[in-house]
């Protein structure tokens, strides 16, 4: 939006489990880039926007205002988190001591002329916003995506590791917006298509559900006029080759690495080796667990994603 100060968003984008906690120190590393944001508010919004829920022009007034906020409050060190653990906080920023020395800053409109006259990117770790790209255009931000893609058979069997194809419906801390049917509940995505899912077993659910995530994702993009904003990075490709996605990723942003850089790539342990016997035994375990039709379904989608990443390149 014109003179707002909620500019150079970078959402890091992706289905659960694809990978994108690989960038969670990597991009904040960047030069002019603040440290790595979960928003609530945007999880939220644009999927209640993609179900027809509420009005786009109502949802795009609050997601500018709690981005805004959002960016106004991060140069106070307003919410900032002190877990040394979380991904969110401050111990794992290239610089803690940027936030800490903001505490003593007086707010007013000198903290607005300092964001708008810097070059301050702010990024984000989303999930599953590329499902509704076309309303997420609607909402009128400064935005670029870097869109983490993951082998469908190591992606999906990782939901499962994690629990996924029950935690859906049982897991209080699973705050993915829900939708109500025949008395249980379910993620926004499968909104549609519950009857399909509601007798599945956990394997057969991750699979269900995560094809349905991952077609609609890439029909999304598709179909985008605003293909520019978005660069599409594979897992598999980052943790073999991080230094060539890296020069991608700083050629799309026009942003440059740091001296820090280097320290959280090893972190992420890149460059890393992967072991195609892994995903066979994978691949296995479903076959033994779901329906010959939904492990077909896999197969196809697998077969699709390694010859040309969906038709993508």
């Amino acid at each position: 939006m014109t003179n707002s100060i909620s500019k150079n968003l970078v959402f890091i984008d992706g289905i659960t489990r694809c990978g994108k906690s690989l960038f969670s120190g990597i991009i904040p590393s960047f030069e002019n880039m603040e440290h790595i944001q979960f928003h609530n508010q945007l999880e939220l919004i644009i999927p209640t926007a993609g179900l027809g829920a509420i009005d786009l022009n109502f949802a795009k007034k609050i997601l500018n205002l709690s981005l805004t906020e959002l960016a106004y409050n991060l140069q106070l060190s307003r919410n900032v988190n002190f877990r040394g653990e979380d991904q969110t906080g401050i111990y794992n920023y290239k610089d803690p001591d940027v936030y800490i020395n903001r505490l003593s800053l007086n707010e007013g409109d000198e903290i607005i002329e300092f964001i708008l006259s810097n070059n301050i990117h702010i990024p984000f770790q989303t999930h599953d916003l590329m499902v509704n790209l076309d309303v997420l255009n609607c909402m009128d931000l400064d935005y670029k995506m870097i869109e983490l893609l993951r082998n469908p058979i190591d992606n999906l069997y990782s939901w499962w590791i994690k629990g996924l194809g029950e935690r859906f419906s049982n897991d209080i801390r699973e705050f993915t917006l829900p939708v109500e049917y025949k008395g249980f509940s379910f993620p926004w995505y499968c909104h549609g298509y519950e009857e399909e899912v509601i007798d599945l077993n956990p394997y057969e659910r991750c699979i269900k559900i995560g094809i349905n995530l991952i077609e609609r994702s890439i029909d999304q993009y598709k179909n985008s006029k605003n293909k520019d904003k978005i660069i599409i990075i594979l897992f598999e490709d980052m943790v073999q080759n991080p230094n060539y996605q890296l020069n991608r990723i700083e050629d799309f942003l026009g942003l440059q690495t740091t001296k820090y850089t280097n320290k959280f790539i090893s972190e992420a342990k890149c460059p890393r080796v992967l072991n195609p016997k892994d995903r066979n035994d994978k691949l296995s375990i479903f076959k033994e667990n779901v329906s010959p039709d939904l492990f077909e379904n896999l197969v196809s989608l697998t077969n699709s994603y390694e010859k040309d990443t969906y038709g993508l390149v």
